[in-house]
């Protein structure tokens, strides 16, 4: 069976089209993204604009063609903190079953976290780990998972996303963050780890795995930088990330896309934010690395259809 997964982010919009079969992990076929900003409220409660319904649609209608062109069997839309957070959120799902035919699903928090874990457990380069810490970081939310004999023992969601935090910290996008700005966004992330009870942060963690768009542009820059490619297994030392979000958080966004060819305009305004989050989150662990996987929630709703196939 060949299905389309559509996430509908904080920030982007994406499309996953996979082979899956009964209890197999799922065969990427083709994989698409769209910037699509939805939210920028510092994880407020808001109400979608006109315009934002308007151009999700739009790019759903695009996903849709493509995923129909790969002649798949089925669909499957999910929604994660934006929706969580939007207080007219039924309205836009109504408009998408109306005039698309697309049912949109609203994940719970530990849903998506749960989602997540089933698509980094589905990931072969991380076969070799038993035990391992994993997080994937949003745009609006970060989802943190502990994973014990290969089986999650725990997990949570955090309002920590890059474009939350950017919002709350430093809504001028373009502009440099202040000294006081990022110590103020530091010390807001560790109250929130530190504050919190969830088992998952109380935990030992031996090794930290990790996905999501800040991930893959922080990778495409150190790799974009070095003449030797991060190595296979993804690892990504959390002093390179400290050291480029020093540089990045200096930088207006102009400079940030002229410096840095790998970063697009639509990830660039939030990617310090990002970083930052990542930093502190590696941090409380007490890692000094951590190993990026591109498995991720998408991979994880494939796989989750494949053992119902």
């Amino acid at each position: 069976m060949k299905v389309a997964i559509f996430d509908l982010g904080s920030n982007t919009t994406k499309l996953l089209v996979a082979k899956v079969v009964d209890r197999g992990s799922p065969q990427v076929v083709a994989e698409e993204s769209r910037p699509c900003r939805l939210t920028a409220d510092g994880g407020k409660k808001f109400s979608f604009s006109e315009e934002t319904i308007d151009r999700l649609l739009a790019v759903l209608t695009e996903l849709m063609k493509i995923a129909r062109d790969h002649e798949v069997d089925r669909m499957e839309a999910v929604a994660t903190e934006a929706f969580r957070n939007s207080e007219n959120s039924q309205e836009l799902i109504a408009l998408a079953q109306a005039t698309l035919g697309l049912r949109i699903t609203v994940l719970s928090g530990l849903e998506e976290a749960s989602a997540i874990a089933a698509g980094l457990l589905s990931d072969p380069s991380i076969e070799r780990f038993d035990d391992f810490h994993a997080l994937d970081l949003g745009g609006g939310s970060i989802e943190v998972i502990a994973v014990k004999g290969r089986k999650v023992t725990s997990l949570e969601s955090f309002p920590l996303g890059a474009a939350v935090v950017s919002s709350r910290f430093c809504p001028d996008l373009v502009r440099p963050w202040t000294d006081q700005a990022c110590l103020d966004a530091q010390k807001h992330v560790q109250s929130v780890l530190n504050g919190s009870h969830a088992p998952v942060l109380s935990t030992p963690c031996s090794t930290l795995v990790g996905a999501g768009g800040t991930l893959v542009f922080l990778r495409k820059i150190l790799e974009n930088g070095s003449d030797l490619l991060i190595n296979e297994q993804g690892v990504l030392k959390l002093s390179d990330s400290i050291n480029l979000f020093d540089r990045l958080s200096k930088m207006t966004l102009s400079q940030r896309v002229e410096s840095y060819s790998a970063l697009p305009p639509s990830r660039a305004d939030i990617f310090p934010a990002g970083l930052l989050v990542l930093n502190e989150i590696t941090s409380h662990y007490g890692r000094k690395e951590i190993i990026h996987s591109y498995r991720n929630l998408r991979h994880g709703i494939a796989s989750g259809l494949a053992m119902k196939s």
